[in-house]
């Protein structure tokens, strides 16, 4: 019985610690003065259902949080709050937070982010690679985030190479 105790609280701490560290947009750029790493920006609303799905069935996974920490910075942000960002020496906030609550963020406007989620990848230096719009499940997050990791993304360049991609891709982040 102590052996099953002592496993079960292993098991919980090993689920608990497997979780994505998220941090805001200012706090992974400084970090990249600091260490250059990519950045994974997950976008959201409090109201969007497909956001919160895919917290739960896709960032979730204890495989691929683990990938997501050790490889990016990763940032989650809300799309309608009025957290200031500090982007490339330009400020942007949510000037009509106070007066419309659910009024769209700057930086996700400057971002063109019309579509919840949206994940965008930033490279090491803080640029745009790719915007990544919709929900996406556990296997096509961990093609995504894969891919961009090592800069495979840079030798796809027709629908033909990526279906291939896809068709060829060995999951291993699928606990």
């Amino acid at each position: 019985m102590k052996q099953f105790l002592f496993l079960l609280c292993l098991m919980s701490m090993t689920l608990a610690s497997a979780q994505v560290k998220w941090m805001t947009m200012n706090d992974a750029l400084a970090a990249q003065k600091k260490e250059p790493r990519k950045i994974l920006f997950k976008t959201y609303t409090k109201s969007c259902p497909n956001c919160k799905w895919m917290d739960k069935h896709a960032f979730a996974k204890a495989d691929i949080a683990q990938f997501i920490n050790t490889t990016y910075y990763p940032v989650s942000f809300d799309a309608e709050g009025k957290e200031s960002i500090t982007y490339k020496s330009k400020t942007y906030g949510n000037k009509q937070y106070q007066k419309f609550p659910g009024a769209q963020h700057d930086f996700a406007e400057a971002m063109q982010i019309f579509e919840y989620p949206t994940i965008i990848f930033f490279d090491q230096k803080g640029n745009v690679i790719q915007p990544i719009p919709g929900k996406l499940d556990a296997k096509k997050l961990e093609i995504y985030i894969t891919m961009l990791s090592d800069d495979t993304y840079k030798s796809i360049r027709t629908g033909k190479d990526w279906a291939d991609y896809q068709a060829s891709f060995n999951y291993q982040l699928q606990d």
